[in-house]
């Protein structure tokens, strides 16, 4: 076994233990589970042996991990994985909570289907009419299911430069922002706006937090999205994000300099 695979064979056996501890499942307990034996869980846990693939899966299902161990051992031996639109909504669809962090544009499920357009058509100048259209269906389909119930929390901290830069015009500006002064008044979301340098500079991300299992991180760039479920860097982005709110303006005062722009905007 080479070094770097002894490396992630010892960190996945970390998470492992951590994972089945938290559970309350005894080793003997979760080799019956899986028709093996415990000297097999045992050394993967030590990191003396390297998890093979279809033993993963059946870890995640035993331990209710909702694949966090699957993408961690991804992470670990293809140096990050790719997360899918669908795989990003089923996410959200089992949080409690989101944390959201952006700095160029709304955040998605904050966005009406006409700002979303815009920005898939500037972001995609690749992609045709039914491509852009597609992508905007699937955008609304998740954003529909999130205001259909009342979980999960949502928190986005938004670089005020978001709401003065117009998208689609004034008239398609004044209406998005009407549509989040609407849900920030209905109680269902919480959003504050920073201003000037702060730590959120670097990029946008989410901290979903699911039900039964681990908090992770979304993480966009240019290129696409990463899921990030590392114990060590999940609470980095936690005091990234705390350290973002320290700076922002408070919920009250972000709720009126957005009615102050949804106005600004009725005027041109």
């Amino acid at each position: 076994m080479s070094q770097e695979l002894h490396d992630a064979a010892r960190r996945f056996g970390r998470e492992l233990a951590r994972l089945r501890e938290i559970s309350g499942i005894t080793q003997g307990t979760l080799a019956n589970q899986l028709g093996i034996s415990s000297s097999h869980i045992s050394n993967l846990e030590r990191g003396y042996r390297t998890p093979k693939g279809p033993v993963i899966p059946k870890l995640d299902k035993a331990l209710n991990a909702e694949g966090r161990l699957t993408r961690l051992w991804e992470d670990l031996t293809h140096n990050g994985r790719p997360v899918w639109l669908d795989e990003l909504a089923e996410l959200e669809r089992r949080a409690v909570s989101i944390l959201e962090c952006q700095t160029a544009i709304l955040p998605s499920l904050l966005q009406t289907e006409d700002y979303a357009r815009s920005v898939m058509t500037t972001l995609t100048p690749w992609a045709d009419q039914e491509q852009i259209e597609a992508g905007v269906q699937r955008r609304k389909k998740r954003t529909d299911w999130f205001f259909t119930y009342r979980e999960p929390i949502y928190w986005a901290v938004i670089d005020e430069t978001v709401i003065t830069r117009e998208v689609g015009g004034p008239g398609l500006m004044k209406s998005q922002m009407a549509h989040v002064s609407d849900l920030v008044e209905s109680g269902r979301i919480s959003v504050q706006l920073v201003r000037g340098q702060h730590p959120g500079l670097r990029g946008p991300f989410k901290i979903i937090s699911p039900s039964t299992a681990p908090d992770v991180v979304y993480v966009e760039s240019a290129r696409s999205g990463q899921v990030i479920d590392s114990p060590d860097d999940v609470r980095r982005f936690r005091l990234v994000y705390g350290a973002i709110q320290a700076a922002a303006l408070s919920p009250q005062e972000s709720a009126q300099l957005i009615l102050k722009t949804v106005d600004g905007l009725g005027d041109r």
